[in-house]
């Protein structure tokens, strides 16, 4: 079970990551003027992208504690 909430949350700061990646790339194009990008927008996907990987870090570090948790009451 433990093993899950890891995975979960090391897959959340992959998928922010990556959203953050694509929002800096659209943030990185604005100034090209044959690519019309909504520069609002990707700034908002970019904060979107951080508290995703700040959330999901928050998970694995809950995981890790719990973990710790256990090995110290087994020991």
């Amino acid at each position: 079970m433990i093993g899950s909430v890891l995975s979960t949350g090391v897959a959340g700061i992959q998928t922010g990551l990556a959203n953050a990646e694509q929002a800096g790339q659209k943030i990185a194009e604005a100034n090209i003027p044959e690519k019309p990008v909504n520069v609002e927008e990707a700034l908002s996907d970019l904060t979107s992208a951080q508290n995703q990987v700040q959330a999901s870090a928050k998970v694995v570090e809950a995981g890790s504690q719990t973990i710790g948790s256990i090995v110290d009451i087994k020991v």
